[in-house]
């Protein structure tokens, strides 16, 4: 059993947008997120906010691709935002596409449902499982697993930041 690098909680959609905000102004290109959770747990609000992150134009909705497969969103860190939730089975011209997005070193991809295949061609990205918590409806478990060590400074620094974040806003 892997246990997480860190793990945050987050109590409402706003602060897992917060989160993903500080993880994308901390993102470089070619990097690669695995978001991993069951439907409703939050992986599409932190895409969001990994978007403004990155700089993604507020006019830029960033939304699920469940339909599309992926959404390219343009920034000055461009993020190819990818949805495997309707594959049921990977096949040689899903993983051309989704391999020219990983390997591209342009923009950073963000993979909701990941765990259905990311196994199967990764073994360089920050795994981000979202688990909701009983008992409270919109609180959120998130944990990480730096899947190289490429992601620990990334994963020390969400952890102060979001520390810091937290504290400066009940102030």
């Amino acid at each position: 059993m892997k246990h997480p690098n860190i793990t945050i909680t987050t109590y409402c959609a706003e602060e897992t947008v917060t989160l993903g905000n500080l993880i994308g102004k901390n993102l470089k290109s070619g990097q690669i997120l695995a978001l991993i959770g069951d439907l409703g747990s939050g992986k599409t609000w932190l895409s969001r906010g990994i978007g403004e992150g990155l700089g993604i134009s507020k006019h830029h909705h960033i939304h699920s691709p469940a339909f599309d497969l992926i959404h390219e969103h343009p920034g000055p860190i461009p993020m190819y935002h990818m949805d495997f939730y309707r594959l049921d089975d990977f096949s040689s011209e899903d993983e051309m596409w989704v391999t020219e997005y990983i390997h591209s070193k342009t923009g950073v991809c963000i993979i909701e449902w990941a765990n259905k295949f990311i196994v199967d061609f990764l073994d360089n990205y920050l795994e981000i499982q979202l688990s909701m918590i009983e008992n409270c409806i919109t609180a959120r478990k998130i944990d990480f697993f730096a899947m190289s060590n490429e992601y620990l400074p990334l994963i020390n620094q969400l952890d102060v930041d979001f520390s810091l974040n937290k504290e400066t806003n009940k102030s």
